[in-house]
């Protein structure tokens, strides 16, 4: 595991925002599951295999005392809801200091590992232009480590296609989810067509714009060649004062149409700065309650 990407500072940050995250977001869903198991009148649905961190008074000791195996109830008032963390490994990722892969990696191991406790279970799923396999189906908190691992060894390279990662999502999870989305969104024309797919199967939606302070103000004047880290294009142009204010304007455009869209559409909205330390953006998404709502 990486000692400078998930160090012990971040493990002690990443405890502290689960307990956040348990009273501030899922309290709600934690009261009705304990309801639940008290209940007389509940309706059993089904059993799943016990992982750890799952809570030891919903395991089924009969089944354990006749089969030797750990299984847990699930009843029919339980709504399950998967976590599904979709980073973008795209080269544009590749970019800033402090880096915006390193950040959105920080991050989703963030949100994965609040869901792999909280929640049935979590992935984390990279994308550029397929939708790759990446870790799924996570619960309980001994599976973080080898999580870690995975998103140390990641890499960000290549294209981006939204639409098409999109239209893979929907073909592979069915059931209705949380989805939160990680990227700069550079060169996502689609943008929008990509998450009226996750609407129409009716996904719970929360996209997180990932941006460096060079890119919202960048330092630069006179003579420069521009290279797009995707495609390798290039131009060669003269940074002027007049150049910068456009792009500035340009570049609040293109967020605000990302988080006017969301807003129109019931989806969470979140700009991250890169300088901004994950525990410090993690503490605010969550204090705000708009990442299940």
């Amino acid at each position: 595991m990486s000692e400078t990407l998930f160090d012990k500072d971040f493990l002690k940050k990443l405890e502290y925002l689960e307990l956040i995250a348990r009273r501030l977001v899922f309290g709600r869903q934690q009261a009705r599951r304990a309801s639940v198991k008290k209940g007389a009148s509940i309706e059993f649905k089904d059993f799943r295999e016990y992982s750890p961190g799952d809570d030891p008074r919903t395991v089924d000791w009969s089944v354990y005392a006749r089969l030797n195996e750990l299984v847990i109830k699930l009843f029919r008032q339980e709504e399950e809801l998967d976590l599904w963390v979709l980073l973008d490994s795209s080269g544009s990722m590749d970019f800033g200091e402090p880096g915006k892969f390193d950040s959105a990696r920080r991050i989703a191991a963030a949100l994965a590992y609040i869901g792999m406790v909280n929640m049935d279970s979590a992935g984390v799923v990279p994308f550029t232009t397929d939708l790759e396999r990446g870790r799924s189906r996570l619960r309980g908190r001994g599976k973080l480590f080898g999580l870690l691992d995975f998103l140390t060894e990641l890499k960000a390279d290549g294209k981006t296609d939204l639409r098409a990662s999109m239209r893979e999502f929907v073909a592979r999870v069915r059931r209705p989810s949380l989805v939160v989305i990680l990227s700069d969104f550079y060169g996502l024309k689609d943008c929008q067509r990509a998450l009226d797919q996750l609407r129409f199967f009716r996904h719970q939606i929360y996209v997180i714009q990932f941006a460096s302070p060079w890119e919202l103000a960048p330092p630069i004047r006179g003579e420069m060649r521009l290279i797009d880290t995707e495609t390798s294009e290039f131009h060669d142009l003269t940074i002027t004062d007049a150049m910068l204010r456009r792009y500035k304007r340009a570049f609040d455009g293109f967020s605000s149409d990302l988080r006017r869209y969301s807003m129109g559409h019931a989806i969470g909205y979140a700009l991250a700065r890169t300088d901004t330390p994950f525990h410090e953006f993690m503490l605010q998404v969550l204090q705000r309650g708009g990442l299940v709502a």
